[in-house]
């Protein structure tokens, strides 16, 4: 069933809250003794499969999960207690028509859409499929940021993110959580010399598979999942790529595109983490979430040692030993 994001304000209000990123700690949660909601981000909720079931599982791209894809469908309606949010903005930017028909037929869970790009109700510049879809200037807010520093009565707005995480957080605050934990999140800034030669070496490694971001993916699970996983990555970039194609050549006499292509032909291949490129972006506005959050009484705690986010000053690393003592 599709709902709106007013329905989520204060939907979990005082209730502990756990986001959850697929990063190498991510099993390192105590799941059995949590008696929280739990919001995941990436492919969290497949890694996690028989630790947990996901409440929430948001995301912000066009590639996983797309709920226009059989492929990914089989796997969304897996998940019947868990409420799906997709990022309107990013999945109808490029690759996918909108088809709100598609959508009410097949999905069997509840789920929504929100925008994250089109703030003040403004379109893209240029102009995007996207901007078809913006909220009807009815409403408050156009955007899911604009949404929390509305419900918090906070002057300072955070702008597009660098990662899903952003609105990860975002959407615990929509929904009154407090406190929140972090897991999974690191982040990376830089890869080492190690995790290059593992790049070229270990080509069936997950992690390495998308080593360009200099991610590690928690890996110390069941291996078919594993395996499933790496499957589904197969096919979902066949696909990808299928569409992408279509999309180039509908497009080919188009001059910005053809120079988008030289340019990602160039660049696609980085020897260092992607996250690098939008730190300060991320710091800077997952530091505006953490601010609101102490401003309102509501602790956040991060629980991976070495994740990036330990650098914002309003949200405190938590030892393992002294998680829910």
């Amino acid at each position: 069933m599709e709902l709106n994001l007013e329905d989520l304000i204060n939907k979990e209000k005082l209730k502990p809250c756990l986001i959850l990123g697929p990063g190498e700690t991510m099993t390192q949660f105590p799941f059995d003794k949590f008696k929280g909601k739990i919001i995941v981000i990436g492919n969290a909720a497949l890694r996690g499969q028989g630790l947990f079931t996901p409440d929430y599982w948001i995301a912000s791209n066009n590639h996983f999960p797309v709920p226009y894809l059989q492929l990914h469908r089989n796997i969304i309606n897996k998940f019947k207690k868990t409420v799906f949010l997709f990022a309107e903005s990013v999945l109808h930017d490029h690759l996918w028509k909108k088809s709100p028909q598609v959508l009410k037929k097949y999905l069997k869970v509840d789920w929504l859409f929100y925008d994250e790009r089109h703030f003040c109700f403004k379109k893209c510049s240029p102009e995007l499929k996207c901007c078809k879809h913006i909220k009807n200037k009815q409403y408050n807010y156009s955007t899911i940021q604009e949404l929390v520093s509305k419900i918090y009565k906070h002057k300072v707005i955070a702008s597009t993110g660098g990662t899903v995480f952003e609105y990860a957080l975002a959407l615990a605050l929509i929904m009154g959580c407090s406190p929140i934990y972090i897991q999974g999140v690191d982040l990376p800034i830089s890869v080492s010399k190690d995790f290059l030669n593992k790049i070229k070496l270990e080509k069936e490694n997950d992690w390495v598979r998308y080593g360009e971001l200099g991610y590690k993916y928690a890996e110390n699970i069941d291996y078919k999942i594993l395996r499933k996983i790496r499957n589904l990555n197969l096919k979902t970039q066949m696909i990808i790529k299928k569409q992408s194609k279509k999309i180039f050549y509908e497009k080919k006499n188009n001059p910005i595109y053809f120079f988008y292509s030289i340019i990602k032909k160039i660049f696609q291949k980085k020897t260092y983490s992607s996250f690098k490129d939008d730190i300060f972006l991320i710091l800077r506005n997952v530091g505006i979430y953490a601010n609101i959050a102490k401003k309102n009484k509501i602790k956040i705690y991060n629980l991976s040692k070495n994740s990036t986010l330990n650098k914002i000053k309003d949200i405190t690393f938590l030892q393992k030993n002294n998680f829910l003592s």
